[in-house]
């Protein structure tokens, strides 16, 4: 009995590759904050050659995958605490506002509109 390379398992079990695979688990790492597996799939991806810009790619999904959830109880919070009249999130002025502009065009985290 032959062994296959680590590759051609995974395409045969899952129809994606390795480096594919460890892309997914890059992004999964970070929706987890699991540091140990974050580390070491960043590690295999560097021996296979995939760039930091590629794995930036996964982890800036990952992020906004796991953002919406914050987003959603910010804006419960909101509309519960303090009414959906109130200035800024929770109360308080948006980082825009504090600048000058108007609730919801500086992009900060904080869903104000």
């Amino acid at each position: 009995m032959t062994t296959q390379p680590q590759t051609e398992a995974a395409t045969e079990t899952t129809g994606l590759d390795e480096t594919t695979l460890n892309l997914i688990a890059l992004g999964a790492a970070i929706g987890a904050n699991a540091e140990r597996a974050f580390r070491a799939h960043q590690s295999r991806l560097a021996e296979l050659g995939v760039s930091n810009d590629d794995m930036i790619e996964a982890v800036n999904m990952a992020l906004r995958v796991k953002g919406d959830p914050h987003s959603q109880i910010m804006a419960l919070a909101q509309t519960t605490l303090v009414g959906e009249s109130a200035g800024g999130c929770c109360g308080g002025s948006c980082a825009c506002e504090e600048a000058g502009g108007q609730k919801g065009d500086c992009g900060d985290d904080c869903d104000c509109k």
